[in-house]
């Protein structure tokens, strides 16, 4: 009698980003997600009083093909969107008759789905250009990363167009040329708007296997603490990382009201 083999854990482009940043902020979020939807306790896989890393074990993605544009992601009249995702706050990019988008995936939820690798998750477009190639989009609300923000947040970028064309390649058939993360600033008023294009080739697609197969093979999910990241984690925020560098205030969120000067007299 034949063994049933265990199916791959579940993974989508934010793990990814994620544990890039930190395995064990990643694996807090997954204990967390399983203890909301199933009930099971609180436990992450990582042993206790494990030794913090100084970088996350996941090498980066390939950068050699990455090109970034400070000005307005141009879409040519022959465009076409084909997928949007339901997020709330995404901008309009196309005009009504220059929707066309795929029944198969105009319901809830829409996630764009790897059985082969184990991988799900959801562009916040897809756009099917005029020869036919289809290309994600990913939408960030804030400027274009400049200088030292550059340097250090790229490689996000980079990881999530590539995870993002590999969706699009296992949902729609066809493998995308290139990814793009655009960049909105729908808070500074258009200032700073741009966007990254990442190709998509044979180096992009490996790496993203390889990413996928460190993770799953990673049974400590060692913390990376940070002041620079720990203060924005949501599982520290929550209280349930006992490794941050930097504990998230929540008094920060409402400091106390300015005082009026009575008190004092």
């Amino acid at each position: 009698m034949s063994e049933t083999v265990p199916a791959p854990e579940h993974l989508t482009p934010h793990d990814l980003v994620t544990y890039f940043r930190c395995p064990h902020e990643m694996e807090l979020q997954h204990a967390e997600h399983r203890h909301h939807v199933t009930g099971a306790p609180f436990a992450p896989i990582t042993p206790a009083h494990v030794a913090a890393l100084r970088h996350s074990p996941l090498l980066g993605p390939p950068m050699g093909s990455v090109t970034v544009v400070d000005g307005r992601l141009d879409l040519d009249d022959g465009d076409t969107l084909v997928y949007l995702d339901d997020e709330e706050g995404l901008p309009i990019l196309f005009p009504p008759e220059r929707v066309r988008l795929d029944p198969r995936f105009t319901t809830r939820p829409r996630n764009l789905i790897d059985a082969a690798l184990g991988f799900a998750g959801r562009p916040d477009y897809v756009i099917e250009r005029r020869d036919g190639a289809l290309v994600p989009v990913e939408y960030k609300s804030t400027h274009l990363f400049v200088g030292f923000h550059e340097v250090h947040g790229r490689a996000f970028d980079v990881l999530q167009a590539i995870a993002e064309c590999r969706l699009v390649e296992a949902a729609f058939g066809r493998r995308p040329p290139m990814g793009f993360v655009l960049y909105g600033d729908a808070a500074g008023g258009g200032l700073h708007e741009g966007f990254v294009q990442v190709r998509y080739g044979e180096a992009e697609s490996h790496w993203l296997a390889y990413a996928l197969a460190t993770i799953r093979a990673d049974a400590v999910r060692a913390p990376v603490p940070s002041d620079r990241t720990c203060p924005h984690c949501a599982p520290n925020r929550l209280g349930l990382c006992a490794y941050a560098a930097t504990k998230f205030d929540s008094s920060a969120l409402h400091p106390p009201p300015p005082s009026s000067g009575l008190a004092a007299q």
